[in-house]
């Protein structure tokens, strides 16, 4: 009797996982499917449990970070569970005497959550500390002086303290340290992961830079002046520094440039 209960669970328990690698299968072809058609992934919040900051935590993001204040109430309540996940999964380390406050902490994670907003997948894979300096630091790695970088060999994402404030101190200055360098950590991530919002943003770099390489295009941004120098140092560092722009003078962006803040948007799933 025993015996013929045992062969039925096991049979069921088989039936069952054959139901869920075939319904999985199916969802994400479907969901590939609907992600080329609309560009977009079927949904981006669907949260089993949404997690809450402390309220220090959350009073610092509420009078530190404008866009958090711009957002709907039930998109905070994304917001804040995001920020809140970063915060679990991330630890922070000061160097050189620089004690790491909880404003830091939520100020960069609010930033990395910003970016990501409209992307279904937002937890970083390509890294698993963050290390502050108070100020500019050498880097022994390459040898050379640096507000901050991302290391992707040693899965480290550095900031000088003090820039990354110079970042929210001018907000409509197109230089955001936090912004630019989280800006490498999402494109890293988004040329390996499998996700439809990597997948999404890849076709849309790829958009992109057949549009910026146009040479008409290319010529007119450089004649715009309005994204700086340092953007045509390679293509890393220019979506980089589109994306500061696309955040810090969306309105100048799409004024000048239509069709790159068009795919820039797309790429990054944002809503206005």
């Amino acid at each position: 009797m025993m015996d013929n209960i045992m062969v039925i669970i096991i049979a069921l328990l088989l039936i069952l996982t054959t139901m869920i690698f075939f319904f999985g299968s199916f969802y994400l072809v479907l969901e590939s499917v609907y992600g080329t058609i609309f560009q977009k992934p079927f949904f981006v919040h669907l949260y089993l449990n949404l997690k809450k900051l402390p309220e220090n935590q959350l009073v610092i993001l509420k009078g530190k970070f404008e866009f958090f204040k711009k957002l709907p109430q039930n998109e905070q309540t994304f917001f804040e569970h995001r920020v809140a996940v970063f915060l679990e999964k991330y630890p922070f380390y000061g160097r050189e005497g620089l004690v790491v406050t909880d404003e830091m902490k939520v100020k960069i994670a609010a930033t990395s959550t910003m970016l990501t907003f409209g992307m279904q997948k937002y937890r970083y894979t390509v890294f698993d500390r963050i290390i502050l300096y108070p100020d500019i630091y050498y880097s022994q790695t390459n040898k050379a002086y640096h507000k901050g970088e991302f290391n992707p060999r040693l899965k480290t994402l550095v900031f000088s303290w003090k820039h990354f404030e110079e970042g929210f101190e001018f907000e409509n200055d197109n230089l955001n340290l936090g912004l630019h360098e989280f800006s490498h950590t999402l494109h890293f991530q988004c040329l390996q992961n499998t996700s439809i919002s990597s997948i999404l943003y890849r076709v849309n770099y790829e958009k992109l830079l057949r549009e910026v390489n146009h040479k008409p295009n290319h010529d007119r941004l450089l004649q715009s002046g309005y994204f700086r120098d340092y953007a045509f140092s390679n293509q890393l560092e220019f979506i980089a520094v589109i994306l500061e722009h696309f955040f810090e003078t969306p309105e100048k962006f799409k004024q000048y440039f239509p069709e790159l803040y068009q795919n820039v948007k797309r790429m990054i799933n944002y809503k206005e």
